[in-house]
């Protein structure tokens, strides 16, 4: 039952130790060490099998020393990959973020890792004979049935299967000669994927001939077939030809005569496969754009502080272009999985086969390959959300944060707890690349840091509206408007739109223009609250007040945004039995009721994390907003962000209060920083644009 390893011995003379990551599930801090057998060759940012108490476990080779102060050590057990996966600024990074944020050194090594790459280690349980008697007690009775019907299965799936089940127990029946327990390790859910072909190995001609001569209707038709199948496809995937009635008896014979063979060709899946760059004419920098480009790439970190539709983005793809052009490496950050497909077509347009993607929407296998497409150079420009920091770039000379004053950028869960700023500015440090901060909002820190020297800050004052002959004019700023929505009431209008914002919309849609409702609480209502006790119904795992969904098609559910949490809506209040148990505020599913029935010839979309967790989601909406099929878009905080819509002219905050009474002491930066980001998606052209904020505090 235990790994048969060799023992931790004395170190003799001369012994080269690592010191070695583990992957045991444990909250070490430090690297643990072995020795490096005489002959082997081990290199730093190497995987590794080593022991680990009765078990063989995953590891990452941190550093290589030649004494240690420990009076015995065990061996690495072998190594795992024949050349090193991580680079030594990775494996300096992994070990900052594990002293800067309290985390397990695996876990911060594992964020640098492809995905899907660790293995967990299992107890495999495999039956040798059922004996005729079965034993006594019904626990070991159940144990031996399980696994004569279902043969080698893990201590956890035999578990589930039949509950508790003691290792002193599968011990007893190993000894009793019943079954066997072996400690192993799973196998990692990212891998590559192969696809096995059949290639022809003589000329189509021939191969046409000779499939002619077999009559049809001997038993060699099906190899007729097949042939005549290759002569005009001779790169055939398996399936093909299996199509046609192939059996491996008949490729085998075939592949005997030397007229074929098989090859197994490893697949790439690629996330960019559905998008089609159309090269774009490169725009021509403002001179204030070209300063500050100038700036960033003389080196450090640089805060871009520029107002929304200032052109930014034009910076970051200069910056890009000379880091390429150097032979170099780019990493482009966005703070919303939402944002990456404008993202990947903007940099696409100009950059095209060289860019590759990280998000998590991306499935393990398509992550896995992107991974190991930069670490071999084939992708140098790597655009993504903040854990495509770690991407292993080549000669990495750029990291652009954008927005970078988004929460998003801070991990919360799980570990490590990781701020993508900090990150990229430790990583910047060891590489020599530059990081450029870009923002309208800079985060309050950020531009304290700008305004003592701690970094340096370069701003761009103007508005541009880029042509599609990449010329740029000077840009407008949208007329804003702050409806006191007590007025509203005192007018008799009791709807959720102020009459202010009623008419812009009915203009933008008698113009065939697109307006958004923002309003950043999913759900149907707020909260739901009794009018006579106050009883408020919290999650009791978040302590925060559950919303309103009305999504559901059985019965309105109370939802929990924070855990998922949910449960059906009660008709009378469960405090006190009141009938005034009533939903108050506004969520996206009311907005998008209510834009519904006011406007019944509007295309209304909503857009927030309820709607858009599907692969693709967000790539899907991007397209309708661009080729015109919504009118009215309403939705939440990830739409107020780096959208870039010619037609988007009118954007209303529907409830511009929300967030200001959080119990949080960044609620009124934030709220400034989301209003300001939500009323720059308006007029991003030559066209005029409105911004509504209705409030009950206009003060």
């Amino acid at each position: 039952m235990t790994f048969q390893s060799d023992p931790a011995q004395p170190p003799a003379p001369g012994t080269i130790f690592a010191e070695v990551a583990v992957n045991a599930g444990q909250p070490a801090r430090t690297p643990f060490t072995y020795s490096v057998a005489e002959g082997s060759v081990v290199k730093p940012g190497q995987a590794v099998f080593v022991p680990f108490g009765p078990k063989i476990l995953q590891g990452i080779v941190i550093r290589l020393n030649e004494q240690t102060d420990l009076q015995a050590v065990r061996p690495i057990a072998s190594v795992a990959d024949p050349e090193p996966l991580l680079s030594p600024a990775h494996l300096e990074l992994a070990q900052w973020m594990a002293n800067e944020y309290l985390a397990p050194l695996w876990d911060c090594i594992a964020c640098c890792l492809p995905s899907g790459y660790g293995q967990k280690p299992v107890t495999m349980v495999s039956p040798v004979d059922v004996p005729p008697l079965l034993p006594v007690y019904p626990k070991d009775q159940k144990i031996l049935q399980y696994i004569a019907e279902h043969g080698r299965v893990t201590v956890e799936a035999l578990r589930e299967a039949i509950g508790q089940v003691s290792l002193t127990t599968l011990q007893r029946l190993q000894d009793e000669g019943h079954l066997t327990v072996a400690q192993g390790l799973a196998r990692p859910s990212g891998r590559p994927r192969f696809e096995r072909r059949i290639q022809l190995s003589i000329e189509p001609a021939e191969a046409r001939r000779i499939a002619e001569t077999l009559a049809e209707g001997s038993p060699r038709s099906v190899e007729a077939r097949i042939l005549d199948h290759l002569s005009r496809i001779p790169d055939s995937t398996l399936t093909e030809v299996r199509d046609l009635g192939a059996t491996p008896k008949h490729l085998a014979h075939l592949e005997e005569q030397g007229y074929l063979h098989q090859v197994e060709v490893q697949l790439e899946r690629d996330p960019l496969a559905g998008f089609d760059f159309t090269p774009r004419p490169r725009p021509t920098l403002s001179p204030e754009q070209a300063a500050a480009a100038e700036a960033a790439w003389s080196g450090g970190t640089t805060l871009l502080h520029g107002i929304t539709g200032s052109g930014k983005t034009e910076v970051y793809l200069d910056l890009v272009e000379r880091a390429l052009g150097e032979g170099g490496s780019a990493i482009v950050l966005v703070p919303e999985i939402a944002l990456t497909p404008q993202a990947i077509r903007r940099y696409g347009e100009r950059f095209g086969a060289t860019l590759a993607v990280i998000h998590s929407q991306l499935s393990t296998g398509e992550l896995f390959d992107q991974w190991f497409r930069i670490q071999r150079g084939d992708a140098r420009l790597i655009v993504g959300s903040r854990s495509a920091v770690f991407a292993p770039a080549q000669d990495l000379k750029l990291i652009v944060l954008d927005e970078e004053h988004e929460w998003s950028y801070k991990q919360a869960d799980p570990q490590p707890r990781y701020h993508a700023r900090a990150v990229a500015e430790k990583l910047a440090a060891s590489t020599g690349a530059r990081v450029v901060l870009g923002s309208a909002t800079p985060d309050l820190v950020t531009y304290h840091r700008s305004e003592t020297g701690g970094i340096r800050r370069v701003e761009l004052h103007g508005r541009l509206a880029p042509a599609t002959d990449g010329s740029v004019s000077e840009g407008a700023l949208p007329t804003v408007t702050v409806v006191d929505m007590r007025e509203e009431l005192h007018q008799g209008n009791r709807s959720v739109f102020s009459r202010p914002l009623k008419r812009a919309l009915n203009q933008a849609l008698k113009a065939g223009e697109q307006s958004i409702l923002f309003v950043n609480r999913r759900g149907s209502a707020r909260f739901v609250l009794c009018r006579d006790c106050g009883y408020l119904p919290l999650c009791p795992s978040c302590e925060v007040s559950m919303s309103l969904d009305q999504s559901s098609p059985i019965h309105p559910v109370l939802r929990c945004h924070h855990c998922g949490r949910s449960r059906r809506l009660e008709d009378r209040c469960p405090k006190c039995d009141s009938a005034k148990y009533r939903p108050f505020g506004v969520g996206t599913q009311r907005i998008e009721q209510e834009a519904r029935a006011q406007f019944p010839g509007a295309r209304v979309a909503r857009w927030d994390s309820d709607v858009s967790r599907q692969k693709g989601s967000h790539e899907r909406m991007v397209r309708a907003l661009e080729e015109r099929q919504i009118d009215i878009l309403v939705g939440t905080q990830m739409l107020a962000k780096g959208l870039d819509l010619p037609e988007m002219t009118v954007v209303g905050v529907v409830d511009a209060d929300v967030g200001l009474s959080l119990p949080d002491y960044h609620a009124q930066e934030r709220t400034f920083q989301l209003l300001s980001q939500v009323a720059g998606r308006a007029c991003r052209r030559d066209k005029p644009g409105w911004m509504y904020f209705q409030t009950y505090d206009p003060k």
